[in-house]
C-alpha cells in the first residue's frame, strides 16, 4: 500500500513561492521498509553545500538511475514522489536529474544553499522514527537570507519546493544517536 490513511498537503509561501509539505503519502509500513534499505546504503564523504564550502563535506549516497528500477519497492517510491511533484508543480516541465540520500549525524555542519535552478526539489524524510527532541528541522530562508520557515523531519514526509529557494538541511541534536536521513529528488526544469 502506497498511501497512508490520508494524504495531507499544506502550503507555505516564501516571497511568492510555494513550499508544499506532504504527509501520509506513504503508509507507515512502507516508510519502515524504505528506512531499512536506506540506512544500509554505502555513504561517501563527498557532498558539499556551495562552491565556497567545498572543504566541508557531507555523507551522501548517489543513486544510479537503474538502482531505483531494480527493486519494485524503490520504483514505486520514486514514481510516487515524481507523480506528486508533477501534481503540485504542473506548469513546470521538469525532468528528474538527480537522486541522492543525505546522512546527517549529530555534529554535522549544514550551510544554506540552493538546488537545481530552475528546478524543483522533493525531499523525502527517511527515518522511520523521529522524536521532536532530536531536532533536525529543515530551514527555509527568505530573499533577505533570514530564516523564515522550519519543517520538522517527520517520518515519510515529503517537502516539495522550487530549487532556487535558499534552504539548509537540519542536523540532529546531541540526544539523537542515529543520523537524520533524507532523500533529495532533484528535477531540472526547462526555462
Amino acid at each position: 500500500m502506497t498511501h497512508g490513511s490520508q494524504v495531507l498537503v499544506s502550503e507555505r509561501r516564501i516571497d511568492g513561492h510555494s513550499i508544499h509539505i506532504v504527509d501520509g503519502l506513504f503508509a507507515l509500513d512502507l516508510v519502515r521498509m524504505l528506512h531499512e534499505i536506506l540506512r544500509k546504503l554505502q555513504f561517501s564523504l563527498s557532498d558539499y553545500d556551495t562552491d565556497e564550502t567545498k572543504d566541508q563535506l557531507h555523507w551522501k549516497h548517489e543513486f544510479e538511475p537503474e538502482s531505483l528500477e531494480a527493486l519494485p519497492l524503490l520504483r514505486l517510491w520514486r514514481d510516487t514522489v515524481v507523480a506528486k511533484t508533477g501534481e503540485l508543480f504542473p506548469r513546470i516541465n521538469a525532468t528528474l536529474a538527480r537522486v541522492h540520500c543525505n546522512n546527517h549525524p549529530y555534529g554535522d555542519l549544514q550551510r544554506p544553499h540552493q538546488d537545481i535552478t530552475p528546478g524543483v526539489t522533493a525531499l523525502y524524510f527517511a527515518n522511520a522514527v523521529w522524536s521532536q527532541d532530536w531536532q533536525g528541522e529543515m530551514v527555509f530562508f527568505d530573499r533577505d537570507e533570514e530564516p523564515f520557515y522550519a519543517v520538522a523531519p517527520k517520518p515519510g514526509r515529503v517537502v516539495i519546493f522550487p530549487g532556487h529557494i535558499l534552504h539548509r538541511g537540519g542536523v540532529p541534536s546531541r540526544v539523537c544517536f542515529e543520523p537524520r536521513l533524507s532523500v533529495a529528488f532533484k528535477f531540472a526544469a526547462d526555462e
